[in-house]
């Protein structure tokens, strides 16, 4: 890996949340190829943060910005997740409906 890119982990909760919109879209829609395409998507707007982890702005909400939150857009979902700037780490968080109210969840 190049010495300047960050490496992306995924917390248990952002890969249950993966899972679990996997499941709605397919199960509940009737819609597995959206499905698998949306979470591609997702995915590989999140690798995009190997390279660009602060290209996403630090959300809104003081008490969760002040622990170093950004979030990434991505269709109807917000992938909430935290820059380690001295293990060149980022870390997914959670990957959350839009419409929730992010803020119960993280």
């Amino acid at each position: 890996m190049p010495k300047n890119k960050y490496v992306v982990k995924f917390a248990p909760k952002a890969n249950e949340d993966m899972e679990e919109i996997f499941d709605y879209i397919s199960g509940k829609l009737f819609a597995e190829i959206a499905a698998i395409n949306l979470l591609e998507k997702i995915e590989e707007s999140i690798m995009r943060l190997e390279e660009f982890p602060f290209s996403c702005s630090l959300v809104t909400d003081e008490l969760i910005k002040n622990k170093g939150y950004r979030k990434l857009l991505v269709e109807n979902f917000i992938v909430f997740y935290l820059v380690d700037e001295t293990q060149r780490k980022v870390i997914v968080m959670r990957v959350l409906y839009g419409a929730q109210n992010y803020l119960d969840f993280l």
